[in-house]
């Protein structure tokens, strides 16, 4: 056989026509606002890599559950080297929905949910979901999403909800009523950035989870009406959700509550992540998360109420130390605190007999840790002296090595050996074994 090389992108070819097959119930003006890129094509590389980025865009459009791409010579075109892309697509059934399992922060739960997909031809959805975890917490929702400009990534929602959740490490059960509404945005500049504007609306009722909750957290037990503004920008570049192997996350919020409600407060907070490949398959990972929460007004020495505090510690968390371990406690309930910074420092290897199979390193790795981390209250800060000295004094310090398992790329299960290093007092410390499993990690 003589074979001969081709340089696809010294090929001219151009795109005569776009066809996209099976559309029932999509309307027209939502898919033509998606096709333009494929016409400017001018070599058969990139239409091939224009025909996949449409094919990809039209399963992000919330109307099919899968679509296929064929490239075939143009019919009756008047000029040479044309083409006739046609898209095979399937959409969503017009009712949806099912029973299924999630997996939370070190929980598990049990999910249903029904839904009507593409209800009006433009990608919106309306459903309504439940879900019910191992202990005890349960979430149900009722929401409406539809994309705005005929985009799919400038997405509004509305949702109704209620929340119960027990809180065992703080000794309180948390039952929340409220309202939703969110609009998301990508920022085109920079890729993969993404801005998202909400306001909540929460009736808030705080329990003692029992007769012995202590008075440090049945001063904060009542009701709270919660009106609150928050802006979060969303920047991700990992190549991978849970194993990453190269890239960068960042994610920073500020929430102001006070819009009408007595919970009055600004809340910020920041997560970064940067991933840096080594020799040998290994893998470098820092991760840095903080935030501060301040009372919007500081009359009659108002504080910040329990359930608007950061807590630390936890197998996904500070390892070493109990789930909210890290922090002053009252008689065995973590208080939490109004400021609080903690970092990891990670290596990722592969496992002895899995060197050599690449298939298997996005799914199971050796991890050797290095954490430290701190949370305290604002009120005892005077200075800016004194700020810095409650930001390192007692900072917790622990390391270890471990297993970490990716879960269907939507979560990871830890199994690590903890040594905790530096600890206070009041903190729970766990050294040995630690399991966890969760979607957020330090």
């Amino acid at each position: 056989m003589n074979l001969e090389k081709v340089k696809l992108d010294q090929v001219p070819a151009y795109c005569a026509r776009v066809n996209v097959n099976g559309i029932q119930r999509t309307k027209e003006d939502y898919l033509r606002h998606q096709i333009d890129s494929v016409f400017t094509s001018n070599t058969f590389e990139s239409l091939l890599l224009n025909a996949e980025q449409l094919r990809s865009k039209l399963l992000q459009l919330g109307c099919f559950r899968d679509v296929t791409v064929v490239i075939d010579s143009a019919k009756d075109a008047k000029a040479d080297y044309s083409y006739d892309v046609t898209y095979i697509t399937e959409e969503f059934r017009p009712i949806s929905g099912g029973i299924n399992t999630a997996v939370g922060q070190n929980e598990g739960s049990l999910c249903t949910n029904f839904s009507l997909p593409n209800l009006f031809g433009r990608g919106e959805k309306f459903g309504v979901d439940y879900s019910y975890s191992n202990r005890g917490n349960t979430e149900g929702r009722v929401f409406f999403t539809t994309p705005t400009q005929l985009d799919p990534n400038k997405q509004f929602s509305m949702s109704l909800f209620r929340t119960y959740f027990d809180n065992t490490w703080s000794s309180f059960k948390q039952d929340d009523h409220g309202i939703n509404i969110s609009y998301n945005i990508p920022l085109g500049v920079v890729p993969n950035a993404v801005h998202s504007f909400t306001w909540e609306g929460v009736w808030r009722s705080v329990l003692a989870a029992s007769p012995s909750t202590s008075l440090d957290i049945r001063r904060d037990a009542g009701h709270s009406l919660k009106s609150s503004l928050k802006y979060t920008a969303t920047i991700d570049n990992r190549d991978h959700p849970v194993i990453a192997q190269r890239g960068s996350f960042s994610q920073s919020s500020i929430e102001l509550a006070g819009l009408g409600g007595d919970s009055q407060f600004v809340k910020w907070s920041t997560q970064h992540q940067i991933n840096v490949p080594l020799p040998m398959k290994s893998i470098v990972q820092w991760c840095l998360s903080a935030g501060a929460v301040w009372p919007l007004l500081q009359r009659n020495s108002q504080s910040i109420k329990i359930n608007d505090r950061f807590f630390l510690g936890g197998p996904l968390n500070i390892r070493g130390f109990d789930y909210h371990g890290v922090g002053p406690h009252s008689e065995g309930a973590a208080l939490g605190g109004d400021c609080y910074w903690a970092s990891g420092l990670h290596l990722y290897t592969p496992l002895p007999f899995l060197y050599h199979r690449e298939n298997l390193m996005t799914h199971v790795r050796l991890h050797y840790f290095l954490n430290a981390g701190n949370v305290f209250n604002l009120q005892s800060v005077r200075s800016t002296q004194s700020f810095f000295s409650q930001l390192t004094n007692a900072t917790r310090l622990s390391c270890g090595l471990g297993v970490v398992l990716n879960l269907m790329n939507v979560a990871r299960l830890e199994l690590n050996y903890t040594l905790p290093l530096w600890n206070q007092v009041h903190d729970r410390v766990i050294k040995g074994f630690q399991f966890g499993v969760g979607f957020t990690f330090i």
